[in-house]
């Protein structure tokens, strides 16, 4: 039987982020860079839980397969669908990002998130 372990987050200093990088579809001469500690993965229900953070920049983005529910933990952002529609959104706030949706990410101040993403 494979050990099953409980896991708390005390703190964001806790997180195991790599370096950031600079984003590969960064935009508009912005030099965003970003870096992921993917906390748990269970992929037999396709679920996907971590932290992301990125420091300001622009890039574009697309969920392709998945659903994103995501709490801003700090920072300001604003997304921009490729339709023109501009949601804002900053540290306390929830956000889904459904399936199909794409555009760009614009990051004001250095950004910290914790996601879920669900595979449909």
């Amino acid at each position: 039987m494979t050990s099953v372990q409980v896991k708390v987050l005390r703190s964001l200093e806790t997180l195991s982020f790599a370096d950031l990088v600079l984003k590969p579809t960064a935009i508009n001469g912005t030099e965003p860079k970003d870096a992921t500690d993917s906390t748990l993965t269970v992929n037999a229900s396709k679920v996907d839980l971590g932290f992301w953070e990125c420091s300001p920049g622009s890039f574009k983005t697309a969920r392709d397969g998945v659903n994103e529910v995501i709490l801003v933990l700090e920072g300001k952002g604003t997304l921009v669908s490729d339709t023109g529609e501009r949601v804002d959104h900053e540290a306390g706030d929830m956000v889904l990002i459904p399936n199909g949706w794409s555009g760009i990410w614009e990051i004001h101040e250095h950004f910290r998130k914790q996601y879920i993403t669900i595979a449909v």
